[in-house]
């Protein structure tokens, strides 16, 4: 694609993200999110996306769209609290009792309040 930084394939597709790209830079106020939807035919979802993958790479426009999304996804499901039994990532958080306690203006008794997690899955409490 060259040495001009603003091509990005996304799903195959080659465009030309040069207004993107002044965003980026500085040289225009427009919404990125905006721009996707109204002149590249993203859906309003795929836009904001678009725009989080770009804010994950440094602001920098990926060559490849789909590879850049795909690192993104990993990054955010590897930071996800999972289930030590089954491994879900559907975890209840009892903050109930610690939120009560903050404002009460004091510390929880122990940390063991502050670990009460329940799995929306399997059950299992930790």
């Amino acid at each position: 694609m060259g040495k001009n930084k603003y091509y990005c394939k996304i799903d195959g597709v080659v465009h030309n993200l040069s207004d993107v790209q002044e965003v980026l830079d500085g040289k225009s106020e427009r919404n990125i999110i905006l721009i996707m939807y109204e002149e590249h035919g993203m859906d309003i979802v795929s836009a904001n996306t678009f725009e989080s993958v770009l804010r994950f790479h440094n602001n920098e426009i990926p060559s490849d769209y789909n590879e850049a999304l795909r690192r993104w996804q990993e990054y955010n499901q590897a930071s996800l609290s999972r289930c030590p039994r089954c491994g879900s990532t559907n975890i209840k958080y009892n903050l109930e009792f610690a939120s009560w306690m903050a404002a009460q203006g004091q510390e929880p008794v122990s940390d063991s309040v502050l670990k009460d997690n329940k799995c929306g899955n399997c059950g299992f409490k930790w």
